[in-house]
């Protein structure tokens, strides 16, 4: 019990925090595959399209029960007493959840590596890695 008294108080209070954090994220939008790759054909544009639109659909679904979950973790956390009976499965949930999107974003770039050839996956690694140069500079 005195071991989950701090894991408590520290989710208390930094789960609000990141909770907070996440609305003043930069959101710009992702470059479409066809600005970064230039050389993709009709065929190729309209695979990597359809992979896109699907794998959004999937990501929304599950941000949509994540975000659900975290809204009943914060009324949990704001509740007297011990909710650990409650929070713990909560805290469960969301991490199979976070686990659900990641396997789905690399499943996603598993499907456009297969359209793409070796100078295309070449050149989106490329821009890729700029971007996140880009970012952490920012930081």
């Amino acid at each position: 019990m005195k071991r989950i008294i701090p894991f408590v108080i520290v989710f208390t209070f930094v789960l609000p925090l990141c909770a907070q954090h996440e609305g003043h994220l930069e959101k710009k939008p992702r470059h479409d595959i066809s600005e970064v790759v230039s050389n993709l054909n009709a065929v190729q544009k309209r695979k990597i399209d359809n992979v896109s639109r699907e794998s959004k659909e999937r990501v929304d679904a599950l941000r949509k029960q994540q975000h659900a979950v975290r809204d009943s973790i914060h009324e949990f956390m704001d509740r007297e007493g011990d909710q650990s009976k409650a929070l713990f499965p909560l805290f469960e949930r969301e991490a199979r959840l976070q686990v659900a999107i990641n396997r789905e974003m690399y499943a996603t770039k598993l499907r456009i590596d297969e359209v793409l050839n070796p100078e295309q996956r070449q050149a989106l690694r490329n821009a890729s890695r700029k971007t996140k140069s880009a970012k952490n500079t920012r930081r």
